[in-house]
């Protein structure tokens, strides 16, 4: 597809896993280049991510130039270097009961995000061997979750949770898992990043949504951004930027909403488009 927009590029929205960062989640020397490039040429680097705040990659948040983080799929937005939050979006304590009754019931275990932290069960987190059968990095999760020894009654009992998230580790089972949630669960926004995943938060959230109010507050047209991602919960954020990109390994459904495909991941793909954008 064409591009929206000739417009110039004022801010690019990153996501990082299988997007920004290479497969294993580190970030390449070339796209860090790039990265400086961009602000050198005064584009804004915003990280839009479903991770958690705490639970972005310090080879991201400590660049001198990333100023916002839009984390846990939207529901919130931070200032980077100060930790503040400036936007958030928390889930209906309703929709968190009905949530978990569901993961009860169907034998799933959670995780829950509080306060821009990921917390998970104990057990699970220390598990490397059930984490590593079921696709999940688990240097990372074993990094950023703090365990604790009920995850039911821990959530239960919390307020504002950013999200919940719904770890299905049987894969045939997620489109019937996906199905009753979607059904009995009323005023949530459900997507997913990853094959395990089934991620809620508040109806309102999203990377989309987060990013365009993050563009109003610093004064950006849509035309003026550049939004990257290879997964279901970029979608609405590819589709909100007037360039929407697309990494080579994105799924199906996020290369025919984006308006261009860049390479992969691992080729950098992020950084190459910034790269040939720059040399116009």
């Amino acid at each position: 597809m064409e591009n929206r927009t000739e417009k110039n590029i004022r801010l690019v929205a990153l996501d990082l896993d299988e997007t920004t960062l290479r497969t294993g989640g580190n970030l390449s020397e070339y796209t860090r280049h790039a990265l400086e490039e961009a602000d050198r040429n005064g584009i804004q680097i915003v990280v839009a991510s479903g991770r958690a705040f705490s639970a972005l990659p310090k080879a991201v948040t400590d660049l001198p130039f990333t100023e916002y983080a839009i984390a846990s799929n939207g529901a919130n937005i931070y200032e980077v270097k100060t930790g503040k939050r400036v936007m958030a979006k928390f889930l209906e304590k309703e929709a968190v009961m009905k949530i978990l009754d569901i993961a009860r019931e169907e034998g799933l275990l959670v995780e829950g995000f509080i306060d821009g932290v990921p917390y998970s069960q104990q057990d699970y987190v220390e598990d490397t061997g059930r984490l590593n059968r079921t696709g999940r990095n688990a240097q990372y999760v074993q990094s950023t979750r703090r365990p604790v020894e009920d995850i039911f009654a821990f959530l239960r009992q919390a307020e504002c949770l950013d999200s919940v998230n719904l770890l299905v580790e049987e894969q045939e089972r997620k489109p019937a898992v996906r199905k009753r949630v979607e059904e009995e669960v009323k005023g949530i926004y459900l997507t997913t990043s990853a094959d395990v995943l089934l991620e809620t938060a508040n109806k309102d959230a999203g990377k989309g949504p987060a990013l365009r109010e993050l563009a109003k507050m610093l004064g950006i047209d849509r035309e003026e951004i550049a939004a990257f991602g290879n997964a279901e919960n970029d979608i609405d954020m590819i589709r909100f930027a007037g360039t929407g990109v697309a990494v080579a390994n994105a799924a199906e459904e996020v290369r025919a909403a984006a308006d261009e495909v860049t390479e992969s991941n691992d080729e950098d793909g992020v950084a190459r488009w910034i790269m040939r954008y720059l040399e116009k």
